[in-house]
């Protein structure tokens, strides 16, 4: 199986570096979160825990440099939980593009900053949540990503996550953008390191932990 998959990817690779097969960034990340989503089911099978087994396995078994557990402030801002001023968009900013590193935080970072936000509802803007939420559910389901998603990745320069505003009516929404590159990273870690059984299944799954309970 793991052969199979990491064959997926790299037909998904192929798609997004070969223009003239007409493919588009949906088709690329369809691949690869459909991929992600057969990892977690391998290491937890089971009907009815999808969304919980995906994003499980994005927050507790990828590498901590991924960043996966990491809060998009943008997608709290476009949720209504903080205001633009009390970010790094103060201060004439609100048109900049910014990579996810220069404006995001983990969990423990955003309480301390806005400690207002009910803390149920952090996990649900981490990027396990908004990628599992907003590209494999959207493209899935639909073919089309949720409204706060570009495929045009924001920033030229190499990113997780990059962000830019977009003007609609007297309003100004920050557009996200999971950039192809670092999506790929997630799901060849995870074809990689496939269990050889199935796992046991977590107590408590990371996205239904207590709001005071903070790992």
């Amino acid at each position: 199986m793991d052969r199979f998959l990491r064959g997926r990817l790299d037909l998904a690779e192929y798609l997004a570096s070969n223009v003239t097969a007409g493919a588009h960034y949906a088709d690329v990340v369809l691949i690869i979160t459909a991929v992600l989503s057969a990892c977690a089911s391998i290491r937890w099978p089971g009907k009815g825990i999808d969304k919980k087994r995906f994003i499980e396995l994005l927050v507790k078994h990828s590498p901590v440099e991924y960043h996966t557990s990491w809060i998009s402030i943008p997608s709290l801002i476009n949720a209504g939980f903080i205001k633009e001023d009390d970010t790094p968009y103060k201060g004439g900013n609100a048109a900049r593009i910014f990579r996810g590193e220069e404006i995001d935080l983990c969990i423990e970072d955003v309480i301390k900053r806005y400690p207002n936000v009910p803390r149920e509802e952090l996990r649900k803007h981490c990027y396990a949540s908004l990628i599992y939420e907003w590209l494999r559910c959207g493209y899935a389901h639909e073919y089309c990503p949720h409204v706060n998603i570009t495929h045009v990745p924001a920033s030229r320069e190499d990113a997780r996550v990059s962000y830019i505003g977009r003007s609609l009516g007297n309003k100004r929404k920050k557009m996200v953008s999971f950039h192809l590159e670092y999506s790929f990273q997630i799901a060849r870690h995870h074809t990689t390191i496939l269990p050889s059984r199935e796992a046991q299944r977590p107590e408590t799954w990371w996205i239904e932990m207590d709001s005071n309970e903070i790992r």
